[in-house]
Order: structure tokens, then sequence, then C-alpha cells
């Protein structure tokens, strides 16, 4: 028999790539239970559920769409579930403390962006969009005393999370146990082969398992990835630290925080922040390692690639271009914003009013970190503004003062 979908083990290659359980054996039971269901010769529907709370994407928040998106391109049915639902609860998987909970307002407004954003990795033509309140909306209270009936009290503490509150004395609130059985039930109600995580929400994921064998479908197979660290090297990658790279920014910008990171970093980038095959992330990083390639210039075509991925080839060309330019040969760009200084202002005062920092407490610490400079010469908040000044802020922004 002829099959109809790529050969197994071609398949097993990349939709494995990069999946981390924590534990090997679970590894190789889910590598298993995967390969058996490939074995089968037929679309798979495999799912991947993001809540809506922010209002925009990270690089990190693309590493599970890339695994979505490996899928699809096997010809895999995908679904993009937004969890409307379970934004209300809000997932403590990544949190030691309690996430806040969102409104219905503030779902609905966070959520308008998120599926064009996520269209620029997935293949809307194909991608099937759901939201969980189709059917958790439709519970009654039976039904979450029957859900919850599945599951101890017990079962929930061992989590990490949970538990290390608990130790601390610090309160674990009943809705929080809820999360899980909500995104369990999801994995029910979409009959789901395959559900695409992050390795933080295993627990979610397992439950998932057995609430549809609770059920009587067959359990599906969860495919959970590492979380992509920041621009530091060491935390994970978050809007709120500063140290992400957004799916919306410029790709000067994008190139630019990408060549910031430490060297150490390049591989896991490659891996789980671009498309590129296994084969061809260890190639590139074999020849860094041999010397045939050096860091730096690994590093820019890691930038150029995921600048490219999002904003196209010129676009990336563009920007690492600007890169040369301004960072390395330190040249002031052409289209430096200007800015008409009033008389009387500070320096502080120009950062802030030109949007080179949100806030003054933030403009402050740009100052106190050194990073406000006139021709190369370290400025002080108080320093006069006068006109014909070049001013850069960090290494990527210039302002004309005029």
């Amino acid at each position: 028999m002829t099959r109809t979908m790529a050969p197994v083990d071609e398949q097993l290659e990349v939709l494995m790539s990069g999946v981390d359980y924590g534990d090997p054996q679970l590894k190789r039971q889910m590598e298993r239970e995967l390969r058996e269901r490939l074995e089968e010769d037929r679309p798979l529907r495999v799912y991947l559920g993001v809540d809506p709370t922010a209002s925009s994407l990270t690089l990190g928040h693309c590493v599970p769409l890339r695994k979505l998106r490996q899928f699809q391109q096997f010809g895999h049915h995908c679904i993009f579930l937004i969890g409307d639902y379970t934004a209300l609860v809000g997932d403590p998987s990544d949190k030691n403390k309690l996430r806040p909970m969102l409104t219905p307002e503030q779902i609905r407004a966070n959520e308008a962006t998120y599926v064009e954003q996520a269209s620029r990795i997935l293949d809307p033509a194909t991608m099937e969009v759901r939201h969980n309140s189709e059917w958790l909306g439709k519970l009654m209270l039976p039904d979450i005393i029957q859900l919850m009936s599945k599951f101890t009290a017990a079962e929930m503490l061992r989590r990490e999370n949970f538990r290390l509150r608990w130790e601390a004395g610090d309160p674990v609130y009943l809705h929080e146990f809820l999360y899980a059985l909500m995104q369990g039930y999801d994995a029910y109600a979409l009959e789901c082969d395959v559900q695409v995580g992050g390795t933080e929400q295993l627990f979610n994921l397992m439950a998932g398992r057995k609430i549809q064998e609770d059920a009587g479908q067959r359990p599906h197979v969860p495919v959970t990835l590492p979380i992509l660290v920041g621009l530091d090297g060491k935390e994970r990658m978050s809007k709120s630290k500063g140290n992400h790279v957004g799916v919306d920014d410029p790709p000067e910008v994008q190139f630019g925080k990408v060549m910031s990171i430490p060297d150490e970093v390049i591989e896991q980038f490659f891996t789980l922040g671009t498309n590129l095959h296994p084969a061809e992330v260890q190639r590139i990083m074999a020849a860094m390692r041999s010397g045939e390639r050096s860091p730096m210039e690994t590093k820019k075509l890691l930038a150029r690639t995921i600048v490219a991925e999002f904003w196209g080839a010129e676009a990336a060309e563009r920007a690492q271009e600007h890169f040369e330019r301004t960072v390395q040969r330190k040249e002031v760009p052409d289209d430096a914003p200007e800015y008409a200084v009033r008389e009387g202002e500070l320096l502080i005062d120009v950062v802030l009013a030109a949007g080179a920092a949100p806030s003054k407490r933030e403009a402050r610490r740009l100052f106190e970190q050194k990073a406000v400079t006139v021709d190369g010469l370290v400025m002080e908040p108080t320093t006069p503004a006068r006109a014909g000044m070049v001013v850069q802020v960090g290494k990527r922004r210039w302002i004309r003062l005029v």
C-alpha cells in the first residue's frame, strides 16, 4: 500500500525536534505513541491553545506555533484554539503566585490581534480557529462537579508551583485548580490526536489525556517544548521583563535584539525560534564550533532568518545593513527622527518626550545605565538639550535635536 503522507521517520525527525518532557522515559513513550498515530497514514487532529492574556505575541509565544506549523506542513489538520474561557481563570502553570484574572473586555481586546499575528507563522488557509467558550460556556454545575471528581487535591498540590506556594504559606485558590480541568476538557471537546504546548503545561496536557480516556476517547499525544529564554539568555522571554523579541517589532528592532543574545543560546534560538530544519541547524552550529563561521556571523544569520520569516527577505537584508551601519560602524542613520527642542528642556525630558522611554522612571534608568550618549560621551539626565545634538539612546535609537 502506497502512503499518502510523508514517511513516518521523516515526520518524526521534524516533529520531535526540540521537544522536551523533562523525563527521557516519558519522551520515549510519547514518541512511540506519536509513531503509532503517524503510521495510520491519515491527517491527525492537532491543536494548540493560546489564552489571550496580552495584546501582542513574542518570539517565545511562537515556539509552539512553529511546531503546529510543522504539523500543518505535513498535511495534518491543525486547530488554533483561543482560550477565551480559560483566560478568565488564568493559567497558573508558569507562575509561583496568583495570576490576575482578566475581564471579558480585556480578553476580547487582546484576542483581536492574536489570529493576525499567528497567521504570520501558520497557514491561515488551512488552520481552524476555535474558542473554548463554545463548550466550556455550556457546562452546568453538575458537569463541573463530575469533572472535578476525576482529580484529587493531592494531585493538584503535587504540581511544583502549587507545592512551593503551599509550603511557603502563600494562598492557593480553588479556581486555579479548575484551569487544568478546563484545558483537559478542551482536548476532549476537540477529539484531538495531538496537543502542542510548553513544558510547563505538561500537567494540564496529561489531565486532558485522563479526561479523554475516562470518556472513552483515545488519549492524545502531548508534544511539549521548552520555554525560550529571553535576550539575557537566562530568564524566560517576557514582555514584562523587557527581554523579548516582539512579533510586531520593526525589522531593524528585531534584528538588533537578536544580535544582543549571548553566544551560548544561539543554538536554542535557531531550534525554537526559526523554521529551519533540524539538520540545517546542526550544520550551522557545526560550522560555528569548527571556526568555519564566527559567532558574530552565525548570529547575523540567525537574526536575518528570524526577521525574514516575519517580514520577508528584503526587510531582513535592510535590517542587517542598518545594524552594521549604525551599531558596528556607529553611523547615525539618515532617517533618525528629529525633535524640536524647547527652551529649558533637559535631556531626560527629550528622551521621554521623543518616545525613547515609556516613563520618566525608565528614562532615568537609561541614564543610570550610561545608555544615553552624544558623540560617544555619556550624558547626565540634567544635561541641557541643545539644537544640533544627535542623542543616541541604547544601541539602536537616535534623536536629532533641532
